[in-house]
């Protein structure tokens, strides 16, 4: 894929980015061993320190904002003493008995809350909100998220506690540094260049653009974005042209009026 980009235009830069470190280095290496004279303008990165230079990006623009987020202090749900567990340190080591008792009674185990706090975290509105979701949101999102009416507000009142917890003990969790870089961070992310992805009305009121599947669409980033009308009979023809970077997107949508 990367030749074939090349192939087309060398100048083209291109970043590679994956969660894996050791896909990063196999990929790296088969480039630059069959790379052109020509095609130097290739980067290989992890996730994880993409999002390190995005966050120290921001003491160039908000230098009263800045947080450093040492990986010692970094939360994950369970890991060795390298970071902070979830599972030991805050569900068996500072909630009481009262707190795990309603966790047992309401079948929500350890990876349940974690992962219903990253709902509540890192959503698709906390990126145009650029905040964690509130429990009237929380409570509202469709039941493909999963958990009852009853679960759903255990968790919230977790989440409450769980950072209140983070923030005293100044730990932090990917979706901190997330929701940091969107709020501080490099320009492309701030108020004035972002369009919130939602465009149309589904029958329960929320703003969202479904797949074929029916499912909620996940925050799209552009820089401009232009809406061509053509109404006939009971159709309304619609031509969405996105402007991402260097690059147009061009999507087709008929909606009934």
């Amino acid at each position: 894929m990367i030749r074939k980009v090349v192939q087309e235009d060398s100048s083209r830069k291109i970043l590679v980015v994956s969660r894996l470190s050791r896909l990063v280095k196999v990929i790296k290496t088969a480039v630059e061993e069959r790379r052109d004279d020509g095609a130097k303008n290739q980067s290989f990165t992890t996730y994880d320190d993409l999002l390190q230079l995005l966050a120290k990006r921001v003491t160039q623009d908000k230098g009263l904002e800045y947080k450093s987020f040492v990986q010692f202090d970094r939360v994950r749900f369970d890991c060795d003493d390298s970071n902070i567990s979830f599972s030991r340190q805050f569900v068996a080591g500072h909630l009481n008995t009262n707190e795990r008792r309603e966790m047992s009674k309401n079948l929500i185990e350890e990876l349940t809350l974690w992962h219903a706090i990253i709902v509540i975290k890192s959503q698709a509105k906390c990126a145009t909100s650029k905040q964690p979701l509130s429990l009237d949101d929380y409570l509202a999102l469709p039941a493909s998220f999963g958990l009852t009416g009853t679960q759903r507000e255990l968790c919230y009142a977790l989440f409450l506690k769980y950072e209140q917890w983070r923030e005293s003990e100044r730990f932090w969790d990917e979706m901190d540094r997330v929701l940091y870089v969107l709020k501080f961070g490099p320009s492309v992310f701030k108020d004035d260049h972002f369009i919130p992805w939602a465009h149309r009305v589904n029958k329960f009121g929320q703003m969202d653009l479904l797949d074929d599947e029916g499912e909620p669409l996940y925050p799209f980033f552009y820089d401009i974005g232009k809406c061509i009308l053509c109404c006939y009979m009971l159709f309304t023809s619609c031509v969405l042209t996105l402007k991402c970077s260097d690059s147009y997107l061009c999507v087709n949508l008929s909606i009934n009026k």
